[in-house]
C-alpha cells in the first residue's frame, strides 16, 4: 500500500518555530594519498586497475569508506558502508550538467556532517570540470547520507552546501515529529479498529465524523492516508 506522508508548510513552520535548531557538526577526511586498490566492483561493471584507470581507498566516518576512481579523463567517489557500495558516478560523472570533465581527485577532503547523535547525516565535496568556454570552475556537491546516499543540490560555498544539508535534516526531523503527532490522535479518534496501515482509512469509513475532530496540522497527512486507503482497496 502506498502510504505517503503530505505535510502542510503551515504545521511544519509551527513545528520549526518551537522545535530547537538541530546541532549539526562537521568532520574532515582527506582524499590524498590513500591507498591504491586493484579491483572494485560494482553493480553495473568491475573496475580495474590500468593505465587510464586508478582507484584509491580513503577512510571515511561513521562506518564509512571512500574510494576515489580516476577513470580518464573523469573521476567520482563510490561510498562504501559495511559490505554495501554505492557508486556516485552518475551524480558526479555520466550525468555531471555543470561542463566538461568532471574531477574529484584534486580535491583534498571530504566533509562530513554529522547528525546530533554523530551519524554522517550528508557529504560535502568539490568538484573541478570545465566550463562550456574552457575556463576552468569548480563546485560544491552535496549528498544526503540517511538511508542510501543521493545527491541534494550543488553549492558555491562550504557555508550554502552545509545549509542544503542541515535544512534537510530539520524538514525531517520536524515531518517525523508530526507524523508520530498525528498518528497519536488518529489511535485515540478510531478506538476500536486494530492499529496497522488500514486503521485510518476503515475508521473513517464507519465514522466520517472523525475529520472534524483532527487538528489543522495533521489535516493534509489524514487526507493522504485516506486517499491512499481508497486507492489501495480499488476506488470509493
Amino acid at each position: 500500500m502506498i502510504r505517503g506522508i503530505t505535510l502542510s508548510l503551515l504545521a511544519l513552520a509551527s513545528l520549526a518555530s518551537a522545535a530547537p535548531a538541530a546541532e549539526l557538526k562537521s568532520q574532515y577526511t582527506s582524499l590524498q594519498n590513500c591507498p591504491a586498490v586493484d579491483r572494485l566492483k560494482l553493480a553495473n561493471r568491475t573496475l580495474e586497475k590500468s593505465d587510464r584507470t586508478a582507484i584509491f581507498r580513503c577512510a571515511g566516518v561513521g562506518g564509512f569508506s571512500v574510494y576515489v576512481v580516476d577513470d580518464d579523463p573523469r573521476s567520482f567517489l563510490v561510498l562504501e558502508r559495511g559490505k554495501t557500495l554505492y557508486s556516485l558516478e552518475r551524480p558526479m560523472a555520466s550525468a555531471f550538467s555543470l561542463g566538461n570533465f568532471p574531477n574529484v581527485t584534486g580535491a583534498k577532503q571530504a566533509e562530513w556532517r554529522l547528525d546530533p547523535t554523530g551519524a554522517p547525516a550528508g557529504l560535502i565535496v568539490r568538484i573541478a570540470y570545465q566550463r562550456a568556454d574552457g575556463a576552468a570552475a569548480s563546485t560544491l556537491m552535496v549528498f544526503d547520507l540517511r538511508g542510501e546516499p543521493m545527491v541534494i543540490g550543488a553549492a558555491k560555498t562550504n557555508e550554502e552546501a552545509r545549509d542544503l544539508i542541515d535544512g534537510a535534516l530539520v524538514a525531517r526531523t520536524l515531518e517525523e515529529k508530526l507524523s508520530r503527532e498525528c498518528n497519536a490522535i488518529y489511535v485515540s479518534l478510531c478506538k476500536g479498529f486494530p492499529p496497522g496501515p488500514e486503521m485510518l482509512g476503515a475508521c473513517f469509513d464507519a465514522r466520517p465524523e472523525i475529520a472534524d475532530e483532527v487538528p489543522q496540522k495533521c489535516v493534509a497527512d489524514f487526507q493522504t492516508n485516506v486517499e491512499n486507503y481508497h486507492e489501495a482497496k480499488g476506488g470509493h
